[in-house]
Parts: structure tokens; sequence; C-alpha cells
């Protein structure tokens, strides 16, 4: 049948899978897993701004304490992809050394870029 043919395709992916990252599958499962609560679609503006609010928060902090470490510097622009409801949902972030990306390579300040993303998405 074609549920058992798709079942044997699924667990002969996952043994592959587990095989080609035999060191890390598990923690890139775990990064997917955290990674899905960003598509979570929120019902009222008032939920949406809640789950971007949070998501902000998630990277920043990711971000602050990759950069604290391991001395990894980034930029990342998020907004809301919903244009009349998401009009106030947009954020960008820069790490220390990072600080003047958007300015020297993009020409445009932080409300700017904002901008332009929300332009492009």
């Amino acid at each position: 049948s074609n549920q058992s043919t798709a079942a044997t395709v699924r667990k002969k992916c996952y043994e592959l899978f587990k095989k080609e990252y035999h060191d890390t599958w598990q923690e890139i499962l775990i990064k997917f897993e955290e990674s899905t609560q960003y598509t979570e679609t929120g019902k009222t503006i008032a939920q949406q701004q809640q789950l971007f609010n949070k998501s902000v928060k998630q990277f920043t902090q990711l971000l602050v304490a990759l950069s604290k470490a391991h001395g990894i510097e980034a930029a990342f622009v998020m907004a809301g992809s919903i244009v009349n409801q998401d009009a106030s949902l947009g954020y960008a972030y820069t790490t220390p050394g990072a600080e003047d990306f958007f300015v020297e390579c993009c020409h445009a300040d932080t409300d700017a870029i904002i901008g332009h993303f929300k332009a492009h998405i």
C-alpha cells in the first residue's frame, strides 16, 4: 500500500540522516523543533505582536550569547509578512561588532532597512 511504502521511505531517510549527521543529528532535530515556533500564526493582531516580540527576544538573546562566547558577529532584520495587519512588526539588530553594517553596507539606517525589508516581503 502507499502508506507502508511512504513509511518505509521515511524510515530509510531518517536512518540516512542519522548516519550522515551521526554526531549532531539530535541537536539538528531539537533546533528544527524550536524553529517551528517561529512559524506559528497568531489569530489576532495582539497575538501576532506577542509572538513577534517573543521571537525578537529569543533571536537577540541567542546572538548576544554567540557573540560573547564565540566572537560571532551578526545582523538580522525581522518583519511581519501580512502587509495590512503587520505594519508595526519590524525589528533590526546587530551585535556590537556589526553595529555599522546596515549604514556602511546597505546605506540605510535601522528604520530604512526595516522599510526595505518590508517592501521585499
